[in-house]
C-alpha cells in the first residue's frame, strides 16, 4: 500500500437546524475570514461517524463504547460470564479500573470515558486478573474507530493511540445569520369552556441557522495500519468505512424538530502518496454569496475547486490522485480532476487507488 493519506472533502447544506448546540443551546458558531460563521465540531461530527449503521456494517464488527460506567456494564458481567461471584467480580472489576484511573474517587465509574471494544478490552482484564506484568501489551486488536479517531488515557499511557484520522471542525462557506423559532404548545387537557385561559400550555424560544457547510477530514494510513497491527485487509475494510459512514454522518441535534436529512451534495477524495495533506478551508475567506444566477451550493463547489486548482500550483509536492462527485445542475470548474457519477464511485475510486 503506497498511498500515505485518503483525504475527504465535502459541501452539505442543512434547512432551518440546530446540529450541534453550544452551552446556551444556541448553534454552534465560529468567526472565519473576519465573519460570523456557523461552526459543526469535529467531535460532533467524529461521533456522527462512528455511530453510523454503514461504519459498523462495513467493517463487520461491533464498534468500541465510551463510557465512565464500564465497571459495571461491561466488567463485571464479563466477569460474572467467568464463574465468579457477585463479590469477586466487583473485587476484580475495581481493581483493573484503578489501573486505568488512578486518581478516580468515585464509586462505580470512572472519571473519564474509557474507549474500548469488547475484545481489547476484556483481554486486558483477563491479562490483569492473571497478574500479567505486561498486561496492558495483551490486548487484541483495537476496533476500527478506536484505531481511526485514537485515545488518551492519563493513568494508562501504555493504552494510548494516536488517531489516525484528523476531523476538522465544519464552518459554513457564507456568513452566518441566525434566527429565532418563538414556539407555542398546546395542553390537549386544558379545559377552557369555563372561561379558562386558552393560551399555550408551553412556549419558548430557540435559536436555529440554515447553511452550508464545509467539512474535511484526513486518514494517515500509516498510523492506521500501526493502529491494526499490519492488517491490511482491516485497513482498507476501514477506511472504505469511514468514507461511507461520513457520507451517513448527520448529527442528531433537534433531529426531530427540524429533520435535517440532507447529505452532502458536492464530495472531493484525495488518494496522496507524497506531500501534505491540503485543508481547503481557505476557499471560503471571502464568504460565498448567491449571485450571478449560482446559487450558494454551486458558488461553494465553484470556489473549492478554483482554490484547489491554485493551491495545487503552489504545492511543492503534490503527488495524489483526485476524484469527485457532485448533485449540482452545472459542473463545476474542474481542471481535469476526475469525475465521478455519485459518492458510490467516488468510493470505489479510493478504495481502486490504495
Amino acid at each position: 500500500m503506497n498511498a500515505k493519506t485518503v483525504e475527504l472533502h465535502l459541501l452539505q447544506s442543512f434547512p432551518p437546524s440546530c446540529v450541534n448546540r453550544d452551552g446556551n443551546n444556541s448553534p454552534k458558531d465560529c468567526t472565519f475570514g473576519d465573519v460570523r460563521r456557523a461552526r459543526i465540531s469535529s467531535q460532533c461530527l467524529k461521533r456522527a461517524i462512528r455511530q453510523a449503521e454503514s461504519f459498523a456494517e462495513t467493517v463487520g464488527e461491533e464498534i468500541a463504547t465510551r463510557s465512565k460506567q464500564m465497571r459495571d456494564k461491561k466488567l463485571v458481567p464479563y466477569l460474572l460470564s467467568k464463574d465468579l461471584d457477585q463479590a469477586e467480580a466487583e473485587k476484580a472489576a475495581d481493581a483493573f479500573r484503578v489501573e486505568l484511573a488512578k486518581n478516580d474517587k468515585k464509586a462505580n465509574q470512572t472519571s473519564v470515558g474509557l474507549y474500548f471494544g469488547d475484545d481489547e478490552l476484556f483481554s486486558l482484564l483477563d491479562a490483569h486478573r492473571e497478574g500479567d506484568s505486561k498486561w496492558a501489551e495483551k490486548g487484541r486488536r483495537k476496533s476500527a474507530d478506536v484505531a481511526l479517531f485514537g485515545r488518551m488515557l492519563a493513568e494508562a499511557t501504555d493504552l494510548n493511540v494516536d488517531a489516525a484520522a484528523q476531523v476538522a471542525h465544519a464552518i459554513s462557506t457564507h456568513r452566518l445569520s441566525q434566527e429565532m423559532d418563538y414556539w407555542t404548545a398546546a395542553d390537549d387537557l386544558k379545559d377552557t369552556s369555563g372561561g379558562e385561559d386558552a393560551g399555550a400550555g408551553m412556549l419558548g424560544t430557540a435559536e436555529f441557522n440554515a447553511s452550508t457547510f464545509y467539512r474535511y477530514a484526513c486518514v494517515s494510513l500509516p498510523i492506521l495500519s500501526g493502529n491494526l497491527n499490519g492488517d491490511d485487509e482491516m485497513v482498507k475494510k476501514t477506511v472504505q468505512a469511514f468514507l461511507l459512514a461520513a457520507y451517513d454522518a448527520i448529527p442528531t441535534g433537534k433531529l426531530n424538530g427540524h429533520a435535517h436529512f440532507n447529505p452532502p451534495f458536492f464530495a472531493l477524495a484525495v488518494v496522496r502518496t507524497k506531500g501534505m495533506p491540503l485543508n481547503l478551508a481557505n476557499a471560503f475567506l471571502d464568504p460565498v454569496r448567491a449571485k450571478g444566477g449560482k446559487d450558494v451550493g454551486t458558488a461553494s463547489a465553484a470556489a473549492l475547486m478554483d482554490h484547489l486548482k491554485r493551491m495545487r500550483q503552489m504545492a511543492p509536492i503534490d503527488e495524489a490522485a483526485y476524484c469527485y462527485a457532485h448533485a449540482l445542475p452545472v459542473d463545476p470548474e474542474s481542471d481535469g480532476v476526475d469525475k465521478k457519477v455519485g459518492y458510490g464511485e467516488i468510493v470505489k475510486c479510493v478504495m481502486e487507488a490504495l
